[in-house]
């Protein structure tokens, strides 16, 4: 069913018609989300106060654990001096809130040193104190909660080894942490939690070290408060909600404090979480149905400007699309429209200048191209003289020496002795040579020149047809040959013949010392590309080369061991290159050679 057109007049007034109705929907559902929402962030809360909680007292420890660290190796301490100890720890405790006392003892467990002056101070003994025989054996402990002697609240011992200069244990100092202070402290850092919020700090027993909301539960054990859900196993690191043994529904969040064991937990009763998520959400579905009733009926105004504006819009583009391009646009509203009439009038304009530009830039090419080609066409016509120059200009001279040569030879052979014919059979012959590299040559100079004209080739064929001239030529040599099949490629069949000659050829004339010679002619994929090869077991040569192998006239082998001119590979390159191909080898010395190859888009 092909629904009828609907104009934006029509789409803008279907929205307002319909705007009642989808707002209040979507106002309850969304006040519902919100609910939800809300409570999963008081959740995420609750995890995120265990965890500050958690990070609080880790630090706390950490810093005092530094503290003693430092204080181990007080030179002071170290010399174990009581009136010169108090006088530095009674220095020191107002830098650290939250400790009760910074302390020292012997190695007897006798006080030697206090930060806080009490005529009973220096006769205490530790030697019954968990925390002192822990730092005796040369270790940092956190005690146990106990409740001060001197100061009659509950605290925890930190405490550690003092050792001189030889390594040697003299005594141990102590900081006791004053839980009640940062229970307070705890309390003032988390207070955007709700009302009824329990945060605990617990040991590794499950006692109660820290409350903030009910200091007199500090020294009694989670499994005997309201707070320990029976049955559940809270794990740190997670959130959950369970219903503790008041009946009551909680969200309790749990996290490690660092590696000393404790445990920050943080306990919110479900029913305040609902309360508060409650208020925000109803507050939130107020304001957006009143916000909704207040936008709807200035909408119907802005509906028929934003109508104006856009029929003023497509007239425009109208006007530039059949080419009009002093076309101006003006909105009368002082607002983005008018922006868009700014943009879309600088747009006419520079599509003005791009299309003046553009016209001189084409007329300026069309000259310049004009200029390139006649250049070219001059290039080519001075590159065609010189070479028929060198061919001619060279040819002649050598005709005159092969010739005279040949004369001396003919006529003279009986009056010289075996040096000197052997002296103009080189000349004869180097005459021949650089006659055959000028062939050469020209030939290669011709390769860039000519067009090449595409079609379907059997490499395979050309391959046999190759390999029977040469047998044709040494009928006497035993060669091992493996063609494979469907090698048909497309290129210039003249040039491509040219790549084959040689290559093959190579194969044949360098395999010429080895027993059971054996030449392969063969193709294998990479991807979507054919690579086709032709392999050797001849003489081979050292890849060290491999760089000169395709320069014209470069030879890696005596001119006396092998014939040739040196331009074969560097005409089969060339030829491979002008077919958008590539050309590359491997071998060893005595172990043959390979020569790969692709063709591409003929150019």
């Amino acid at each position: 069913m092909t629904l009828p057109f609907l104009t934006i007049r029509i789409k803008l007034i279907s929205i307002i018609g319909f705007f009642l109705v989808p707002m209040a929907v979507l106002s309850i559902y969304n006040h519902y989300e919100i609910l939800n929402r809300e409570i999963d962030d008081l959740k995420g809360r609750n995890f995120s106060a265990a965890t500050h909680v958690a990070v609080e007292v880790d630090r706390l420890i950490t810093e005092t654990t530094g503290v003693l660290r430092v204080l181990s190796r007080h030179p002071t301490v170290v010399a174990c001096e009581p009136a010169a100890m108090d006088r530095l720890f009674a220095e020191l405790l107002p830098s650290y809130p939250m400790r009760l006392n910074i302390l020292a003892a012997d190695m007897a467990g006798n006080n030697v040193g206090s930060g806080v002056s009490s005529p009973t101070v220096h006769t205490l003994n530790y030697n019954d104190k968990e925390w002192y025989q822990g730092a005796r054996r040369g270790a940092y402990i956190i005690g146990d909660l106990h409740v001060s002697k001197l100061f009659k609240r509950p605290a925890v011992m930190i405490s550690g080894p003092v050792t001189d200069d030889r390594s040697r244990q003299v005594g141990v100092v102590g900081i006791p942490i004053d839980l009640n202070a940062i229970s307070k402290h705890l309390a003032a850092s988390t207070n955007r939690l709700a009302e009824n919020t329990d945060i605990l700090v617990l040991d590794r027993k499950g006692g109660i070290m820290m409350d903030t909301r009910s200091p007199e539960r500090i020294g009694r054990n989670i499994t005997d408060t309201a707070l320990k859900c029976p049955g559940e196993v809270i794990t740190p690191g997670f959130t959950t909600v369970c219903r503790g043994s008041d009946g009551v529904e909680r969200i309790i969040s749990v996290a490690n404090v660092g590696n000393h064991g404790w445990h920050a937990l943080v306990s919110m009763p479900l029913s305040e979480a609902r309360s508060f998520a409650l208020l925000v959400s109803r507050k939130a579905l107020s304001a957006a149905l009143i916000a909704g009733l207040i936008a709807m009926f200035p909408a119907v105004r802005l509906v028929r400007s934003i109508l104006g504006s856009l029929q003023e819009l497509v007239a425009a583009m109208g006007e530039v699309e059949r080419g009009n391009l002093t076309y101006k646009l003006q909105f009368s509203a002082r607002d983005e429209l008018e922006t868009i009439a700014s943009s879309f009038n600088a747009m006419a304009q520079r599509l003005r200048a791009s299309e003046e530009t553009l016209t001189t830039l084409n007329a300026d090419l069309e000259e310049r191209v004009h200029q390139r080609t006649a250049d070219l066409e001059a290039m080519n016509r001075e590159l065609e003289s010189f070479s028929y120059s060198v061919s001619h200009d060279l040819r002649a001279p050598l005709r005159h020496l092969a010739g005279f040569s040949e004369a001396l030879l003919e006529d003279y052979a009986d009056r010289l002795d075996e040096n000197g014919r052997h002296c103009l059979e080189r000349i004869n012959g180097a005459s021949r040579r650089l006659s055959q590299m000028i062939d050469a040559m020209l030939d290669l100079s011709r390769l860039s020149r000519s067009d090449l004209q595409r079609e379907r080739i059997d490499l395979g064929a050309v391959a046999r047809d190759i390999l029977d001239e040469l047998r044709g030529a040494e009928p006497e040599r035993r060669v091992s040959v493996k063609i494979s099949d469907a090698m048909e490629t497309e290129g210039d069949a003249r040039l491509v013949r040219v790549v084959m000659e040689n290559l093959v050829g190579n194969a044949w004339k360098y395999s010429r010392t080895r027993e059971g010679a054996a030449i392969e002619i063969g193709t294998r994929q990479d991807g979507a590309t054919a690579i086709y090869y032709v392999r050797d077991n001849g003489v081979g040569f050292d890849m060290a080369y491999a760089d000169r192998l395709f320069a014209p006239f470069q030879r890696l082998h005596r001119e006396d061991e092998f014939e040739g001119t040196g331009v074969g590979l560097a005409t089969v390159q060339r030829i491979v290159h002008r077919h958008g191909g590539r050309l590359w080898a491997e071998a060893a010395p005595g172990e043959g050679a390979t020569f790969f190859f692709t063709l591409g888009t003929c150019s």
